[in-house]
């Protein structure tokens, strides 16, 4: 690349991936509300991923496993918010997944912990080794 093409996908906040759920969450079509669920999750997952690591209570591997790491970080840290994380994957997996209808959970209940989450994630203080 040169240093006048910019990238393709420049860098990320990823609380704008809920930004973008909230937008498209009041869409009536279930691609647009299972896209939404979708990136709900991925706004949580991202957000605390960073945060984790920047605040030094965690290392990123850069891959699947961070999903597993950061559940296990945010239920030490957060504990119910933490069990709740895990539950917004096991629905982001249904809603993307599968092709049938996914009965739960509700798109305002995905929406409402991704934030509550977030803010959470927000005030930890930087862990001090």
């Amino acid at each position: 690349m040169t240093s006048r093409q910019k990238p393709a996908f420049p860098a990320l906040d990823p609380c704008k991936y809920l930004d973008l759920a909230r937008e498209i969450a009041c869409r009536p079509e279930t691609q647009a509300r299972r896209t939404a669920a979708d990136r709900a999750y991925y706004a949580t997952f991202l957000f605390s991923r960073d945060q984790l690591g920047m605040k030094g209570y965690m290392t990123p591997y850069g891959d699947a496993k961070d999903h597993r790491y950061v559940t296990q970080k945010l239920k030490e840290l957060l504990g119910f918010l933490g069990n709740e994380e895990f539950r917004m994957r096991t629905h982001r997996n249904n809603v993307t997944y599968k092709t049938a209808d996914v009965g739960n959970p509700s798109l305002d209940w995905m929406l409402k912990t991704a934030e509550e989450i977030i803010e959470s994630v927000k005030k930890l203080p930087a862990n001090s080794p």
